[in-house]
């Protein structure tokens, strides 16, 4: 047996018995907590880099003042409430060459809540997609 500690042994599963049970039935953990929050993490190059400048912080910014914005290294960590939308037709504008929704989607590393394109627009929303809003198609 190993005497290493990980993620799997952590928390309220180094637990067992009446212990793991008192806990993970408890009221407070019952509750389904609800958010509104999308997160986009973008790897860094110089198109990304040019566009977190000019439409996320700048244009994005205008439309969603909740966007907010953090250069992690080799990533920029982008959180915001509702959604976050970038339109590769406009980053292509922005970078004076062609700049397909794929080119984008490529530079992609994680998202939180639910990813769609639609035309040359990626969205990260926190809708139910055909739920909240009916779906749109080209």
């Amino acid at each position: 047996m190993s005497s290493a500690h990980n993620a799997y042994n952590a928390g309220i599963m180094q637990k067992t018995g009446k212990a793991f049970a008192d806990e993970f039935f408890a009221e407070e953990n019952q509750v389904v907590h609800e958010s509104n929050a999308v997160v986009l993490v973008l790897m860094k190059s110089d198109e990304i880099d040019a566009i977190i400048e000019d439409m996320v912080l700048k244009g994005g910014k205008a439309k969603n003042p909740s966007i907010v914005v953090e250069d992690k290294a080799g990533f920029w960590w982008i959180k915001a409430d509702g959604a976050i939308e970038i339109d590769a037709a406009e980053a292509a504008d922005l970078l004076g060459k062609p700049f397909s929704v794929y080119d984008l989607l490529v530079n992609v590393s994680s998202t939180v809540g639910r990813a769609y394109t639609l035309g040359t627009k990626f969205t990260i929303t926190s809708e139910l997609m055909g739920l909240d809003r009916a779906l749109t198609d080209i």
